[in-house]
């Protein structure tokens, strides 16, 4: 064999088998047949989704959430906690994860549509005994050496390998927005957590106010029954709340401690770190607003919508891969090395008479498979159903959040504004009281009515401004958290 001949014969080896191929590949692709199964589902247009009478109504001037939206509440405390639960919490860990995850695969599927080259050899020096073997081996030595490179490439004419590839990169993109999706709903936590905080040392002032109150009247009635102008009953009644006041106080600064806990771990740190976390202070004056862009736009501002179109092209790239297998395929695979069963040198096989090689193609066809390949597309097609009605059902439950934390906001603030006039005629009522009392033209009975009313309108402004601010928080969060499609890729 002659070395410079080698490639001439490697061509006309390959155009034999190409022209095989060839005449294989017209026989059997009208032979492809899927049963007639296709999608049965349709990703809704977020366009024609009726938001509701509450987003009608809501004014629409207000413009998509910034990305660090709880920074409106003006608590710079609050703004550094974020931070920091999102750079130490496990969930973002394990978000990040899944993302590289996702990666990886991608980076396997792509491998299959490049070239595969692989180099082996083997070295062995035997020798034949005397007394076993006839000559001319017997009594001598030799030595086995082969040494290879071998190529194989799928000429994917149907796309397979490729569609593999296109999936496993939306799997990508679906995964990173799942990682935005996870950091948006730690952030949510974290900022309702702490409106929590805030909430429960409101409740702590009102308790505590009212136990300082009440002992102050207790305190006045004790020297007035001394003196004999009080009654028993009177100094008993006014003794009587005390108990449960004090019990309050302890059960808002048992609540307070518990929400500290919650926030050092929801930051990735243990109980002990929300021993530091100071008094939140949050303020929010802002009307209720929506974009004017809502409808049309939400899927793009949405990490958990944008996640699952990604899969739902990801499972569209499935179909494709399972419908490429009813065709033919065909891999080119060629070798060339260098062999030798000799005498003496080790170097033996280092020579233009052991060069050998191989060309050639390797061909499936796909003929009969008891209704595997039919049953690979059926799947395949219907996990496209599947993840479209996820979709279709995840973009409709964006919507309903958004109009729910509408309509939660419009009732709380018109609540709030009650509460406030209502609040302001139980001070007034309860001073009248106390000063009547004080000067004995009424009995203690309309002082306590009075203090609790008070106490019950205190409790309720604390609760429903708490109230309002989750309310917001979940609106933001609602509206995407400041995402945007385009900051993970163009959306599909």
């Amino acid at each position: 064999m002659r070395l410079e001949a080698m490639p001439q014969s490697c061509a006309a080896v390959a155009g034999r088998f190409l022209l095989l191929a060839g005449a294989c590949l017209a026989l059997l692709t009208g032979c492809a047949n899927t049963g007639g199964i296709v999608p049965a589902s349709t990703p809704v247009d977020a366009a024609t989704v009726d938001p509701g009478s509450a987003l009608r109504a809501t004014q629409q001037d207000a413009g998509w959430p910034q990305r660090a939206w709880w920074t409106r509440l003006g608590d710079h405390s609050l703004d550094a906690l974020v931070a920091h639960a999102v750079a130490g919490s496990p969930d973002m860990r394990i978000a990040q994860a899944r993302s590289e995850l996702a990666l990886s695969q991608a980076k396997i599927a792509g491998a299959a549509i490049e070239p595969n080259f692989n180099a082996g050899g083997a070295f062995g020096r035997t020798r034949f005994p005397r007394l076993a073997t006839p000559q001319p081996l017997g009594g001598h030595t030799t030595w086995n050496n082969h040494l290879a490179v071998d190529l194989s490439y799928d000429l994917d004419l149907w796309g397979r390998n490729r569609a593999a590839l296109q999936g496993a990169l939306d799997n990508v993109q679906a995964a990173a927005a799942d990682a935005r999706m996870a950091q948006l709903s730690l952030e949510t936590s974290v900022v309702r957590a702490y409106i929590d905080l805030a909430l429960q040392y409101a409740l702590l002032d009102v308790s505590q106010a009212n136990l300082a109150r009440q002992t102050r009247i207790y305190d006045i009635i004790r020297k007035r029954a001394s003196r004999g102008l009080a009654s028993e009953l009177e100094l008993s009644q006014t003794h009587t709340p005390i108990p449960a006041l004090q019990a309050q106080v302890q059960q808002s600064e048992r609540a307070i401690a518990l929400v500290k806990n919650q926030l050092a771990v929801l930051s990735g740190d243990g109980p002990g770190a929300g021993d530091r976390l100071p008094r939140p202070a949050l303020v929010l004056e802002a009307p209720i607003a929506v974009p004017a862009s809502l409808p049309a736009e939400l899927v793009g501002h949405r990490p958990d919508v944008v996640a699952q179109r990604w899969r739902v092209e990801a499972a569209a790239q499935g179909m494709k891969v399972a419908k490429a297998d009813f065709y033919p395929n065909i891999n080119l695979v060629a070798s060339i090395g260098l062999a030798s069963a000799a005498f003496g040198n080790f170097f033996t096989f280092v020579d233009r008479d052991a060069i050998g090689h191989n060309v050639g193609a390797a061909i499936s066809l796909p003929i009969f498979d008891g209704g595997r390949r039919q049953g690979n597309y059926g799947a395949a097609t219907r996990n496209y159903d599947i993840a479209v009605e996820t979709y279709n059902k995840t973009v409709l439950a964006a919507f309903q959040s958004v109009a729910d934390e509408v309509i939660s906001l419009q009732s709380l603030t018109q609540q709030q504004a009650g509460i406030q006039d209502a609040l302001r005629s139980a001070r007034q009522a309860y001073g009248l009281a106390e000063r009547g009392y004080r000067s004995g033209f009424t009995d203690y009975l309309n002082v306590l009515a009075a203090d609790n009313e008070l106490r019950r309108q205190q409790f309720s402004l604390a609760l429903v401004q708490a109230a309002r601010l989750d309310a917001w928080a979940l609106l933001m969060q609602a509206l995407g958290g400041g995402f945007d499609s385009t900051a993970v890729a163009e959306q599909p």
